[in-house]
């Protein structure tokens, strides 16, 4: 959720309001009301300053770590995908899965599309979780899988799945981990090759990334 004016204004007014009561309570004199006159000023400049940051300013190297312990994911990412899935019929595990994934992301959410050439899958849910290290972190998710509609009643249908993937590399290089998925297959999964234009679908990101 992000912050909104409203939520800005309210939270100085409560500051201002618990500060003058302290000062009441510890027999200081109170200022007049002639101090509020900039108060409309100082929730713009505020609510400014908090929506550019968690737009912006969170992802900038120099707040990485000592203000800000969360990873940069922004881009459009290669993907492969192992299932550990056996055709029956060979007795043979497939070959890897090939896709991309876009990652948008604030401070305060973060939302990802992977493409591959037969279905779409976006999350629906995450946790960005911190290590042991405060250096390290996993991602957590929940997602949506859409196959292709003319494959959808032939051979593959809406499901959905979770994945825990493990963050290496700050900034960040790769992410690393498994997948599972309501129709008992997991396997596998491994994020590398970044770049940063977001893009919107297969065929984009497949020339974007390879280029």
């Amino acid at each position: 959720m992000m912050l909104t004016r409203m939520h800005v204004a309210s939270f100085i007014g409560f500051t201002i309001l618990v500060w003058l009561l302290a000062l009441w309570a510890q027999g200081m004199p109170v200022l007049d009301l002639r101090f509020l006159k900039p108060f409309s000023l100082v929730v713009g400049v505020t609510f400014f300053v908090v929506t550019f940051f968690n737009k912006t300013f969170w992802a900038w190297p120099v707040f990485r770590g000592w203000y800000v312990k969360r990873p940069d994911l922004r881009g459009t990412w290669k993907v492969e995908l192992q299932s550990g899935w056996v055709n029956p019929e060979t007795n043979e595990i497939i070959p890897p899965i090939k896709g991309y994934a876009v990652v948008r992301q604030t401070l305060t959410s973060l939302s990802l599309r992977l493409f591959t050439k037969e279905s779409k899958s976006v999350l629906v849910a995450h946790s960005v979780e911190v290590q042991e290290d405060d250096d390290l972190f996993k991602l957590v998710g929940v997602y949506r899988n859409e196959p292709s509609i003319e494959l959808q009643g032939v051979r593959s249908e809406i499901h959905y799945g979770a994945f825990s993937l493990d963050v290496h590399g700050s900034p960040v290089i790769g992410l690393e981990g498994h997948y599972w998925t309501d129709r008992a297959t997991k396997g596998k999964m491994v994020l590398t090759g970044r770049v940063k234009k977001l893009c919107s679908n297969y065929e984009q990101a497949k020339i974007t990334v390879n280029t």
